[in-house]
């Protein structure tokens, strides 16, 4: 299996909310780096990041573009969802999500070492705002 097919399987486990899957996607020494947290995460605090997302979103990640060099793979992709729980103090809304990403992840004797993903947070909190009615 190639470094490619191991992130597009765990991305396909991502989507399914399979977290015993993507537990085994991730190495024991594991980093998260995002622009949501001001320091890396490591795979508890990872999980625990995906699960509380897939509480106040139903989506999915579609990789748009997939690039393998050497032990590194690059995805361009977005994400679509709805807004069906808490996230950052808002309450449901029932609104459609959409963001675009990019991410560089390190694998390492076929596991996930390292992820370092790019998006712009703010973005995400602005479509859940509802606009004032006049």
């Amino acid at each position: 299996m190639t470094n490619k097919d191991i992130v597009k399987k765990y991305f396909e486990s991502i989507n399914n909310n399979n977290f015993d899957a993507i537990r085994k996607h991730l190495a024991d020494d594991h980093l998260f780096y995002n622009p949501a947290t001001e320091q890396p995460l490591n795979t508890a605090g990872h999980l625990a990041m995906m699960e509380r997302r897939s509480v106040a979103f139903d989506g999915h990640y579609f990789l748009e573009l997939v690039l393998e060099e050497s032990n590194y793979v690059t995805i361009k992709g977005r994400w679509e969802g709805v807004h069906k729980g808490e996230f950052a103090g808002i309450p449901p809304t029932g609104n459609k999500v959409v963001f675009r990403w990019i991410d560089l992840l390190e694998v390492k004797d076929g596991k996930i070492a390292a992820e370092h993903i790019e998006f712009n947070p703010g973005s995400i909190v602005a479509q859940l705002k509802t606009p004032e009615k006049v």
